[in-house]
């Protein structure tokens, strides 16, 4: 009896310390929604909406997702399980779903992180040229060095190796190592916004425009919508990118010691945190150049002017002050590097320990402690990724892969999340979410509603927000992980019970011990 028992609960515990702190669980949630980065990409998107409320569009863009943001806390606290999301979804829904989801959320994961390996050399070489504009010399010979294919390949393949190898052999120290890396991100970033409001418009000639200039094309954008309320709203899909990843923390869900005060802490103060910082980057940027400047630069084509550390850099005297600013927002990147390496890892652990995936993946060694096979992985496909990206002719189409990432996680990954906690409410055979069902049912009925406008924005005018046209190809391409984990459900199903006499599908009704 108890032979077959083990047979049957085919699941094992990870093997993984748990040993992060509600604090580091922040910090990777932090990292994993990338609010470093989205300053730049919603200033880059205000010409677009002309006409929306930009302040207004940052703030409301975590406001309306607090309600997704509690839905996955709640996860969190009641599956602490290595990727808790996947393992609700794939208990909640049918098992080949939630394999589905699982695959998107690590695949699509290692595609955005070969864009960030790539973007984080751009922004080194955007803060360099911005010293190079002031000082010349050596920082104009290194800005010219980072904007060689060969030297961006160079030195973000080795930024990335070196955190997957720090999570393979140093796990131990990771955390602290990432806590560190954090901080100085944080006091770059807070620091850069506050420097944004000594921007005067008399420096940026520096850069070859005139303020006047470029604020002068402001006139030439054409409103995607002309409602305000329509324009605000697309203002805020730009954020939508990054916002929704709240999952950091709960694909290490196994390993945050502090039991479920942790994951509120975690999942949920991390939106409200990165929300009320994006939201004062914005507005010292806004406050200092104006709407108009950003909106102009957008058409102009004047991409390190709508870079706030390249434009504090030209505002600033201080060598020592900009050769921090510079440096640290390279540390922005690599912040998010870390939440990502270790995001991917487990959801393809997670995966493996439920037996969809060949065993292989789901190995911990017993001596580090750490994810080997899922890790090396993320670094041979990201890697490759970063190649194909810089020096081969495939860098548009790639690009453009790259583009469909995020529309992968948004569509078969948060969407189907979110239907799984509709379902759990009205199931009566599976683990509910902990706490009051109807609220439960309703932030989800909410949740749904925001994620599918975002969806519409995306989808709907997916020339200006994807960079892309939907067509029968587009639509496969997003499709492909989530239908590839259907099928190697079902493939290894069949597999394990011609094999090893296991059925799978029994697995996924229980919780695994972790």
């Amino acid at each position: 009896m108890e032979k077959e028992k083990s047979k049957l609960f085919a699941r094992e515990s990870s093997g993984l310390v748990r040993e992060i702190s509600w604090l580091t669980a922040m910090f990777i949630s932090m990292g994993f929604i990338a609010f470093y980065v989205l300053p730049v990409s919603f200033l880059s998107g205000l010409y677009v909406s002309p006409n929306g409320l930009a302040l207004l569009a940052a703030l409301l863009s975590w406001i309306v997702l607090l309600p997704h943001s509690f839905l996955w806390t709640k996860i969190s606290q009641t599956y602490q399980r290595t990727a808790a999301d996947y393992v609700f979804a794939s208990r909640s829904l049918h098992p080949a779903i939630g394999v589905g989801v699982g695959l998107v959320f690590g695949i699509s994961q290692m595609i955005f992180d070969a864009a960030i390996v790539y973007d984080s050399v751009g922004q080194l070489q955007v803060g360099f040229a911005a010293l190079g504009v002031k000082y010349g010399g050596v920082y104009s010979s290194i800005a010219s060095f980072l904007s060689s294919p060969v030297e961006i390949l160079l030195v973000g393949a080795v930024t990335f190796t070196i955190v997957i190898l720090l999570n393979i052999f140093a796990p131990k120290y990771v955390n602290s190592i990432m806590g560190g890396v954090t901080i100085i991100a944080l006091v770059s970033y807070i620091l850069t916004g506050a420097l944004m409001t000594t921007v005067s418009p008399s420096v940026i000639s520096l850069s070859g425009y005139t303020y006047s200039q470029i604020v002068s094309e402001a006139s030439k954008a054409t409103p995607l919508f002309s409602n305000v309320g329509l324009a605000t709203i697309g203002l805020m899909v730009f954020t939508a990118s990054f916002l929704p990843f709240v999952n950091g923390a709960t694909s290490v869900a196994g390993e945050v010691k502090g039991g479920s005060k942790a994951f509120s802490r975690g999942v949920l103060m991390a939106l409200v945190v990165s929300g009320i910082l994006i939201t004062y980057f914005i507005g010292m940027s806004l406050s200092s150049l104006g709407t108009k400047f950003f909106i102009g630069a957008g058409i102009a084509g004047a991409s390190s002017l709508l870079n706030p550390t390249y434009d504090v850099v030209l505002a600033t005297n201080n060598l020592p002050l900009d050769l921090f600013l510079v440096i640290s927002s390279y540390f922005w990147y690599i912040a998010i590097m870390f939440a990502v390496a270790l995001f991917v890892s487990r959801y393809f652990m997670a995966v493996a320990f439920d037996k969809a995936l060949p065993t292989i993946v789901s190995y911990v060694s017993e001596k580090f402690h750490s994810p080997v096979v899922a890790h090396l992985i993320d670094e041979i496909i990201t890697i490759s990724s970063l190649v194909i990206i810089t020096v081969t002719p495939l860098s548009s189409a790639f690009f453009y892969g790259m583009d469909t990432a995020d529309a992968m996680a948004l569509l078969f990954g948060f969407i189907i999340v979110v239907i799984a906690s509709i379902v759990s409410v009205f199931r009566k055979d599976v683990q509910k979410l902990v706490g009051n069902q109807k609220l439960i049912l309703a932030l989800s009925i909410i949740d749904l509603i925001v994620l599918s406008i975002y969806a519409y924005y995306w989808f709907g005018f997916s020339t200006i927000y994807l960079g892309i046209v939907m067509n029968a190809e587009t639509w496969a391409l997003i499709a492909s992980p989530f239908i590839a984990g259907i099928v190697i459900y079902y493939v290894m199903r069949q597999y394990r019970l011609s094999k090893e006499g296991i059925d799978i599908n029994l697995t996924f009704k229980e919780i695994p011990p972790e």
